[in-house]
């Protein structure tokens, strides 16, 4: 690379970077190629925290993601949309996969970005249903922000992209990009928004079917053999007496699931989608993708003794252990059917969470060079832990049964950079917010040997996590 490069992308930015000749290098590679691009700044910055950042500047018309997993010390949040698409059927990631590295091939970058999440990073949702008529829910939306804040560990930055065009003004890209850097870095200087708690109440839910009827259904499937195991979900709807203030709550989550991603979701519609999922379905970096099989439910004890019993009880369920068994099978002959190669199982450990323990063994696997993480999202989703198996039959049966679309419950949610590292999780643990309206989902697994009461208690317990923190209550009954 010639000095003058060196000079016109600068390899580390802060607010007194000149960023006018990386600009004009922008508009001369736009000029020369006939193609707009994209100019991607990463700065450094002190502390921040993206949620808090988040809260005070989202407008509720515009695009923004959130995710925070206290345990690893990574938050990130954006907002905005520089480029937006959106992709239905079968073929969805194959789409993205093409619209993710014609984008990235188009995005010049300065900076340093070098910590994962920073830099150029596009942000995903999908559906659970590979097809989606619902606007609110579209089955794969992806989109490049016009801002991201990520705090990694001891690293706090900021990234801004643009769109450049031929007729763009390098003066004028700077000082926008300027301005919205002062934006983002000045709310730390401002009064904290005063939010004194507030307990909402919800009036009694209207549920979509009567869940222990459903398990039978599905139980009759499993000794007639068709199927081996099927998830099935619940859908709650309630009326609340004010608006639920989304992103108090996922403060409260995030604090009291320090282990899960919680997360926080526009949705088309200008609703919110929140929760804390305990649930990775996907990690990669490089050649390395990591992913998780978590399956088998107790509740946590009172005591300490009392808790050990219920987690070694867990793993030594022979019908928990056979509902985690198919799963990390599934998981196995996916990734290799996809390339994945060098694919091998971790030590099954116990997942302890506020309310709920479960049992969750790590799966590793090697990543080719023509495998794009979307090829495994593609092959892995819907895990056996939120479909079931075989997945052929399952998935139409769970159609069938429940006889509503999950939308963005038990889909996928998630990032990925342009050095190729990502992180997907599954939206469990959530609801979707609206004005004096909230629906909640929860869902659990059904084998041979399930019994229907006990799946609804365990679906019960699932539905606390979002109820507690709302409402300060765990029943599922109005006040």
């Amino acid at each position: 690379m010639s000095e003058q490069n060196l000079v016109a992308r600068p390899i580390t930015c802060d607010s007194k970077t000149n960023l006018y000749p990386f600009f004009e290098s922008c508009l001369k590679e736009v000029t020369d190629s006939k193609r707009k691009k994209f100019a991607s700044v990463t700065f450094e910055t002190n502390y921040s925290d993206p949620l808090a950042i988040l809260e005070k500047i989202h407008s509720p018309s515009r695009p923004i993601c959130y995710y925070e997993k206290p345990m690893d010390e990574f938050s990130i949040a954006c907002g905005e949309a520089v480029s937006l698409e959106k992709f239905n059927g079968s073929d969805r990631f194959s789409k993205a996969k093409t619209w993710a590295k014609n984008l990235f091939s188009r995005t010049l970058v300065a900076g340093n970005h070098k910590v994962e999440g920073s830099g150029p990073t596009i942000f995903l949702n999908a559906t659970f249903e590979e097809s989606s008529k619902d606007d609110s829910y579209p089955s794969l939306q992806t989109f490049l922000p016009r801002w991201q804040i990520l705090r990694k560990c001891g690293s706090h930055l900021i990234t801004i992209n643009s769109e450049v065009f031929s007729n763009s003004s390098p003066e004028t890209l700077a000082k926008k990009t300027s301005a919205l850097l002062h934006k983002l870095t000045g709310v730390r200087d401002q009064s904290p928004i005063e939010n004194p708690p507030v307990k909402v109440k919800l009036s009694d839910p209207i549920e979509e079917n009567d869940y222990e009827l459903s398990v039978e259904k599905a139980l009759n499937a499993i000794d007639n053999g068709n199927i081996s195991k099927i998830v099935l979900a619940r859908k709650l709807s309630y009326r609340t007496d004010r608006q639920i203030p989304y992103f108090s709550i996922a403060h409260t989550l995030r604090n009291k699931f320090p282990d899960c991603y919680t997360f926080c979701i526009s949705t088309p519609d200008n609703n919110m989608f929140i929760g804390a999922t305990p649930e990775i379905l996907s990690r990669v970096s490089g050649t390395s993708l990591i992913t998780e099989a978590v399956a088998g439910t107790a509740p946590r004890g009172p005591s300490a003794d009392k808790d050990a019993h219920l987690g070694k009880r867990l793993l030594g369920s022979n019908k928990e252990v056979h509902e985690h068994r198919l799963v990390i099978d599934s998981i196995l002959r996916r990734l290799s059917s996809c390339g994945v190669t060098d694919c091998r199982e971790g030590q099954t450990r116990l997942l302890r969470l506020a309310n709920l323990q479960h049992a969750r063994t790590p799966i590793y696997g090697k990543l080719a060079d023509n495998i794009h993480p979307f090829d495994t999202l593609s092959a892995l989703h819907p895990t056996p832990a939120m479909g079931g198996s075989p997945r052929e039959k399952a998935l139409p049966l769970v159609k069938e049964i429940e006889k509503f679309n999950r939308g963005w419950y038990s889909g996928i949610a998630g990032w990925l950079d342009s050095r190729g590292r990502g992180e997907f999780m599954v939206p469990i643990r959530c609801g979707k917010i609206s004005p004096n309206k909230l629906t909640l989902f929860s869902g659990a697994g059904i084998v041979n040997g399930s019994i229907s009461s006990k799946e609804k208690a365990e679906t019960d317990l699932k539905l606390q996590a979002m109820l507690n923190v709302i409402t300060g209550r765990s029943d599922l009954s109005s006040q």
